[in-house]
């Protein structure tokens, strides 16, 4: 128990007794149990006498392990220099009931290695580097003794004390604070407390010393990066989380987004496997894109540009969550605002850091398909089931099912299992970086390299990218200081053959021969010439193809700044940013022949080859222009604290997109469009521009009283060319303010434990530009329309979007309370916050009679949605001897309600990239995200539907097995259901976030472990996604195994009875109901990593700063909720599972010179 004294308006008077009970107690139970009782037992034997009796044999260990585990075991310190000694010669030694003299002589027998004691310290050295002991040289021992104190005067108990030239040696300071310890003449000291900055000293000539140990403000001085600008942590009144580079940098995943994940309460990542991440900030506020606004290094950036950051050039992330520190950036700033700061040179020498890591990768989660013989035993039943009277092997023999199990005819009757053939087990992926930094007191610089490489698992791919960040800043004077930055970030992906398709997958059976062996692309499914539906869709011969992909994406970042300081306390600031992005892909679909039949030597299968050879090429390219200029002014005067900003920044957005397809190359091998014929069906041309601009003005003004009472208020007024001229600006304020509790007076008896106590509380609106496109309000035309003019059809120039002067910007209006706390020296700390958020005025289309001619429906400014919810941040971290651990977990809830649709209630859409199937629906009162279907009470049971206990859908009558679908309405039994008996069944959304985070250090060990999970949170899928022989002979899943069958008729089974595709009983059951909706929530181990520091001892001589070796793995373990089709990844998205997830095990190295 390691505390410190300290004083504060008599209260050391009142505890003193108490203070000295404890603190004698505690130090008492740490030196018995560090040192444990053999310490009095052997401290006054000498080297011969005193025998180890705690350990056995050590095997394959150095000379210096076992001369530390000496010293662990006896109170004698070694003093020796490694290399006269050999310290690294590995050996075996029993060291069981021998003294320390037999150990030594044991240990260098043979060698030209003596040794002399003196007390409790023995000398080793080369017998022709005898040292003197009295002469005094650099091996030469002596007792150290100190006082440890603060900077207040008052002594620090229990503090740290080590040697570092030799870190088992070491001690802690007593209840005055005094420590002695016996070190060699010229080693350095570390000591070091919680709460308290650390120091080293040295001993060289000195043998009493007075430490004295400043207090650890990080965690109130702290400096976290807002709009505009920085602010002490302490005096933050807005919500505010940031993540540093550590925290990032030795991910195996690419993401930057995604490498965030879990990490901040109230931020949800989405990373669905196979699409980029998405993010949003305390529920979806909106019917479109919630989407935040990215700013790097004070440059307007997108999503895209953010994710493939090097995040070995990150110094930190912030991100703005409230009104009060987002409405800085007003009309983009609705859905939070992340804040990116890259890494900046330094003062000093170059600093030469390299950062790599080589791994493997597997898929999370593969479809587990049946295999032959279970799938001919499924289709048999499926057969039955639709015509019981054609019996029990209407599509398979017993015979037939038996050659499937036993593999004697593999080119008719095979196991095909795609999911083996086309993924492999671990892929390679490696990622490196390599950074410079440096500078002297008027220039300073950093350069940043990047480089990664992943294959997606997918044997055929290689992706590719390259970063480049490099900083200037340059003082030319004490009041200017320029500063320059470019950033590029180049990724490249080559597909050398075609793309397996996940829905053939699921499509071609395990019964289809994916080659035959002789060598050809199968053509026999079942003993049978498959068709060419089965043949051409082989998932496998898509490697195989003469089609080629290119796609190369640049993003390019170029600022130009300054700061002038013309008087005291004010900075102007002129900045300068031109964003580019480009992107192209070359897509090549190649002649290929028909398959051959295996089965009639000399034919082949229709519709599986292709005759005509196309190309397709899609260019795409915006830059982005921004001019800055911000005046900051700071005064503080005893107790008032005040700090103003003005600013106005100008944006310029300009986009081209070209696309042309040629057709008909002489061959396969040209990679230029203009080879192909300027003919045919695949001749295109296409091309499109657009561009808009925006001018705002803003400002801040901050307000402190006796660095307990804060003010904040901030303003910002935006004019966007995306609205007609009567309603182009837009208006933003916001309000805030802080009470330090900690700092008043009735707290004074507090503060051994309160550290910072602070309420704060804000309001504001926002506003979101996102969803209106950059012509919503014009009124728009088209090429495509026709008219009849004398009874004959003319493509004419038609509108297809009326004017809409009156569209306006999408409000958000935000309230915050929080409570941010430190307690005991920053061993436990944590941040609380409740809000609420109403967005209105959101973009919602009308409907708009088709006899019009218009086809784009315009929006108005009516819908409203509201989020309310509540985030908790803990975090613990403390130090016991040389053994540190820090402990944090967040927390996130949030409800999301659609409050308001004006006279568009029930808005019933497809899923995303859906097929028609499952439904979402916006409904007032329900939250975003809703599935919308048909309500099951299991499966009907025979006795239920002899009884006539049923309701009819499309006209079927159930059998026993069939989805027991419950009426919404007031139904009498054998009634029809309808879609009118439609209710919402589930919700994408989560009801829970959060991520538990523990890392951990000893000595040179550091163990660190993050986890995230969701709850509350369903998935849908549809058609063959959770259908068996959907569209005939589709795969079944093991998933499937579970169905209800005449011999386990269980009205709870995880799938009804199954049919054939065209039995009207498999439509009744694929009617969008709860069998299609499975449980996401999940825990996930995102992270764990185990690191080692190679010390310093060893470093230094090979010209090192700092080396660490690492092993690092992500998603290795998941807890998963859902027990019923268990083959998916718990984050995949709904609909069709087009990609899998991933896991990786990487091997890195982090190095400095």
């Amino acid at each position: 128990m390691n505390f410190k004294q300290r004083s504060r308006s008599g209260f050391k008077e009142k505890s003193s007794d108490l203070r000295k009970v404890i603190t004698v107690s505690g130090c008492m139970f740490l030196l018995l149990t560090v040192e444990g009782s053999n310490l009095w037992a052997n401290s006054f034997m000498n080297p011969s006498q005193q025998v180890i009796k705690l350990s056995s044999k050590m095997q394959d260990v150095t000379v210096q392990e076992v001369l530390a585990s000496v010293e662990q075991q006896t109170d004698y310190h070694f003093t020796y220099n490694p290399m006269q000694i050999g310290a690294d010669r590995r050996v075996t030694i029993d060291l069981n009931n021998k003294s320390v003299t037999e150990i030594l002589d044991e240990l260098f027998l043979g060698k030209k290695v003596q040794y002399v004691v003196e007390g409790n310290n023995i000398v080793l050295f080369a017998d022709n580097k005898r040292v003197n002991l009295k002469g005094g040289n650099q091996q030469k021992t002596k007792v150290v003794k100190g006082t440890v104190k603060d900077n207040t005067g008052e002594v620090v108990i229990g503090a740290n004390v080590i040697d570092l030239s030799a870190p088992s040696n070491g001690t802690i300071t007593d209840m005055d604070g005094n420590f002695s310890l016996q070190v060699s003449y010229d080693t350095r000291l570390q000591i070091s407390y919680i709460g308290y900055n650390s120091k080293e000293v040295s001993v060289k000539g000195v043998t009493d010393l007075q430490i004295i140990l400043d207090e650890d403000s990080k965690a109130l001085e702290e400096v976290v990066v807002v709009g505009y600008g920085t602010q002490k942590k302490v005096n933050l009144t807005g919500s505010v989380s940031s993540v540093n580079s550590e925290e990032i940098k030795d991910r195996v995943q690419n993401d930057v987004l995604s490498s965030i994940q879990g990490t901040v309460p109230g931020v949800t990542v989405v990373s669905r496997p196979g699409k980029d991440a998405s993010i949003n900030f305390r529920g979806r506020g909106n019917l479109g894109t919630s989407e935040p606004l990215y700013v790097i290094d004070g440059a307007i950036a997108n999503a895209a540009f953010f994710s493939n950051l090097d995040p070995n050039s990150i110094e930190s992330i912030s991100f703005l969550k409230d009104a009060a520190s987002s409405a800085i950036y007003g009309s983009r700033a609705a859905y939070g605002v992340v804040l990116v700061t890259t890494k900046q040179g330094k003062d000093g020498r170059m600093d030469v850091s390299y950062s790599g890591m080589v791994g493997m990768k597997a898929p999370t989660y593969k479809a587990d398909l049946v295999n032959s013989w279970e799938y001919a035993e499924l289709y048999n039943e499926a057969l039955y089931n639709t015509n019981p009277s054609g019996g029990k092997n209407q599509g398979f023999t017993n015979e037939q099912i038996e050659l499937f199990r036993n593999g004697s005819q593999p080119d008719l009757y095979p196991n095909t299992n795609w999911m083996d053939l086309l993924f492999d087990d671990w892929a390679v992926t490696t990622k490196h970086s390599l950074n410079f930094s440096g500078g002297t007191k008027k220039l300073r610089y950093f350069a940043g390299l990047g480089y990664i490489y992943d294959t997606e698992n997918l044997r055929n791919r290689d992706v590719r990218r390259y970063n480049l960040n490099l900083n200037v800043s340059s003082d030319v004077t004490d009041w200017l200081t320029f500063r320059g930055g470019v950033k590029y970030i180049q990724r490249k992906k080559d597909i050398n053959g075609g793309t397996p398709s996940f829905n053939n997958i699921l499509i071609v059976p395990s019964t289809f021969v994916a080659k035959q062996s002789n060598g050809e692309w199968g053509s026999v499914e079942s003993g049978h010439e498959a068709s060419g539906t089965f043949a051409g869709g082989n998932p496998l011969r898509a490697y195989s193809t003469g089609d080629w992909t290119k796609i190369q994406i640049e993003h390019s970042m170029y600022e130009l700044a300054f700061d002038l300081k013309p008087i005291k306390g004010l900075v102007l600031t002129g900045q300068a940013t031109y964003e580019t992005y480009a992107y192209k892909d070359k897509v090549y679909t190649s002649l290929k022949d028909e398959i051959p039949s295996f089965l009639n030597p000399g034919s082949f299968i229709g519709g599986t080859g292709n005759t005509i050879n196309s190309m397709e090429v899609n260019w795409k390219s915006h830059n982005f222009l921004t001019y800055t200029g911000t005046a900051n002014y700071s005064w503080t005067k005893d107790i008032h604290s005040f700090s103003v900003l003005a600013g106005v920044s100008y944006e310029h957005y300009n986009e081209e997109t070209l696309m042309g397809s040629r057709q008909d190359f002489p061959a396969d091998s040209f990679e230029d469009m203009s080879a192909g014929a300027t003919s045919g069906s695949l001749y295109k041309n296409g091309s499109g521009m657009q561009e808009y601009k925006m001018f705002s003005y803003f400002g801040r003004v901050n307000y402190t009283l006796m660095d307990r009472y804060m003010f904040e208020a901030n303003f910002r007024a935006d004019a966007s060319s995306r609205f007609h001229a009567d309603n182009r600006w837009g208006y933003f304020p916001s309000f805030s303010a802080g009470w330090r509790i900690s700092e008043e007076a009735f707290m004074e008896n507090t503060r051994d434990v309160v550290d910072n106590l602070k309420l704060r509380a804000s309001y504001g609106t926002l506003g979101n530009i996102n969803n209106v496109g950059n012509y919503d309000y014009f009124q728009n035309y088209g090429g495509d329309s026709y008219y009849s003019f004398g009874n004959a059809p003319a493509k004419v120039i038609g509108e297809t979007k009326p004017a809409n002067p009156s569209l306006g910007w999408e409000k958000v209006a935000l309230t915050d309370v929080g409570l941010d706390f430190d307690l005991w020296n920053g061993k436990l700390s944590g941040t609380a916050d409740y809000y609420v958020k109403n967005t209105s005025d959101i973009l919602l289309a009308y409907n708009v009679p088709l006899e019009t001619g218009i086809t784009n429906a315009p929006s108005q400014n009516v819908a409203k949605v509201r989020n309310k919810g509540f985030e908790l941040t803990l975090s613990h971290r403390n130090q016991i001897n040389k053994f540190t651990y820090m402990v944090s977990a967040n927390i996130a809830t949030n409800h999301n309600e659609i409050t308001n649709l004006a006279s568009s209630n029930d808005i019933i859409n497809n899923l995303d990239g859906g097929h028609g199937v499952a439904k979402y629906i916006l409904r007032e009162g329900e939250s975003i995200g809703s599935f919308y279907g048909f309500k099951s009470d299991g499966l009907y049971t025979q006795e239920e539907i002899d009884a006539g206990h049923y309701y009819t859908y499309g006209g079927v009558t159930p059998n026993a097995g069939d989805t027991k679908f419950v009426p919404q309405r007031d139904l009498k039994w054998g009634e029809e259901i309808t879609n009118d008996d439609r209710t919402i069944i589930g919700c994408e959304v989560p009801d829970f976030t959060y991520g538990i985070n523990l890392s951990m250090n000893y000595e040179n060990f550091e163990l660190s472990v993050f986890g995230q999970g969701v709850s509350g949170a369903d998935v849908a899928f549809e058609v063959y996604q959770v259908h068996p022989f959907f569209h005939g002979q589709d795969n079944p899943r093991a998933y499937h195994l579970g169905r209800w069958t005449e011999e386990n008729p269980n009205s709870n089974a995880i799938y009804p009875r199954i049919y054939t595709a065209s039995s009207p009983h498999t439509t009744y059951n694929r009617a969008f109901n709860e069998y299609h909706i499975f449980d996401a929530d999940y825990f996930r181990i995102k992270t764990i990593s185990f690191g080692y520091n190679v010390p310093k001892s060893v470093i230094t001589r090979l010209g090192l700063s700092s080396l660490k070796v690492y092993i690092t793995g992500e998603n290795l373990f998941t807890i998963r909720a859902d027990h019923k089709m268990k083959d998916f990844d718990p984050e995949a998205t709904s609909s069709t599972i087009q990609a899998l997830g991933t896991k990786s095990l990487a091997f890195g190295v982090n190095v400095s010179f």
